[in-house]
């Protein structure tokens, strides 16, 4: 899809913006001359507040669209870092996810965090590192929390993949 300018958006709106002058030519023979004046300033007043409302229905659509850009990047991302997690060998079976969000802003970091229970601290690091890895080859500035817990009955309760 391309892409207008907003210039371009707006030389459509013109003759709209034309009405209340041309209503204003429009005026009574006997009418005092002030009130021409008054007409215009009602005008220009009326065109103001129309200019200001698609200014801001422009704002508000372009946060919208970077809103739902940021929110599918998002959700590639968290999907990556699951397929990634289960495709790891040694945490084929754990319960671990990871969460993908960021704000609005533009710069703003992407934060991952990574929630769930393991059974033993070097799969934490582990779960840690995978995370972290695939995370920085897509986003550089990525930046994963842990949020793991270390939970030795994870690893009683586990049973080993035998496909794999």
């Amino acid at each position: 899809m391309q892409r207008l300018h907003i210039r371009h958006r707006l030389a459509f709106l013109l003759p709209i913006l034309v009405v209340p002058v041309a209503t204003s030519a429009q005026t009574a023979a006997d009418a005092p001359s002030h009130a021409s004046s008054t007409d215009w300033g009602n005008g220009v007043a009326i065109v103001a507040v129309i200019l200001l409302l698609l200014i801001g229905i422009g704002v508000a659509v372009k946060f919208y669209d970077v809103k739902r850009r940021r929110t599918e990047e998002n959700a590639a991302l968290q999907s990556s870092l699951s397929d990634a997690l289960l495709l790891e060998r040694s945490i084929v079976g754990l319960p671990v996810a990871p969460f993908v969000s960021q704000s609005v802003w533009p710069h703003s970091p992407v934060v991952i965090a990574v929630k769930g229970s393991v059974p033993t601290q070097e799969l934490r690091d582990a779960v840690m590192q995978l995370v972290e890895r695939e995370a920085f080859r897509r986003h550089p500035g990525a930046r994963a929390e842990d949020r793991l817990q270390v939970d030795p009955r994870i690893g009683q309760r586990r049973t080993p993949s035998p496909t794999r």
